[in-house]
């Protein structure tokens, strides 16, 4: 498969994926029905949630906040944070393990090597517990490819696993909470910071080594 094709299907995966947990926000009519089967299949909310966010991380070019803001608005904010947290933790724990057992040649199936490899040049080199936390809230749009880059150093899963929740856990509670916070007083207070959030997201978020900003500031 050659590198535009892959590319392509990236982009049309994240498309697909867009468009199909962002249409309840603009649709009543969807919303009502998304909301009616929940609430009769209760367990299908956390098993949509937690399976989409772990495979938008180990499938890293593909984007998991709309998964997090469809959950946001259709589930009370706790559970879609908790649900959210251990899709997003299981894949970046996932995405550990295949870089640090498989290595570079099972990286490049789920994300470019030369966007891990640039990842790997910013990891700081003196590996202290706080150094690698900032360095992932600094890194957090591209919380997989990070994690894949970490897995390829010598890193110990614990420090990995420790730094991970310490980063994710405080800023994920907060950007549910005021998510929900807004969701509930008005839908139109909502929607803007969704769009806001999803943009900012697809044009920082890296495919194939450069983010869509980058590109578009290169043409």
């Amino acid at each position: 498969m050659s590198k535009r094709t892959k590319n392509l299907l990236w982009v049309l995966g994240s498309v697909i994926i867009t468009a199909v947990f962002l249409l309840p926000l603009f649709s009543t009519r969807y919303f009502e029905l998304i909301k009616d089967f929940i609430s009769l299949h209760p367990v299908s909310a956390p098993v949509v949630v937690i399976f989409f966010r772990f495979i938008g991380v180990v499938l890293a070019p593909l984007p998991g906040s709309p998964v997090g803001l469809a959950s946001i608005a259709v589930l009370p904010w706790w559970q879609a944070w908790i649900y959210n947290l251990v899709g997003v933790m299981t894949g970046v724990v996932a995405a550990f393990l295949i870089a640090r057992k498989f290595r570079e040649r099972a990286v490049a199936r789920f994300a470019s090597l030369r966007d891990i490899h640039g990842w790997q040049d910013k990891i700081p080199k003196h590996r202290q517990f706080w150094t690698i936390v900032f360095f992932r809230l600094t890194s957090i749009a591209a919380f997989d490819f990070v994690s894949y880059a970490l897995g390829l150093t010598r890193m110990s899963f614990k420090m990995f696993l420790s730094t991970s929740l310490v980063a994710e856990v405080p800023w994920s509670f907060a950007l549910y909470y005021l998510g929900g916070v807004a969701a509930s007083y008005s839908i139109y207070l909502f929607i803007p910071g969704v769009l806001t959030l999803t943009g900012l997201i697809i044009f920082l978020k890296p495919t194939d080594g450069k983010n869509w900003l980058s590109k578009i500031i290169k043409k």
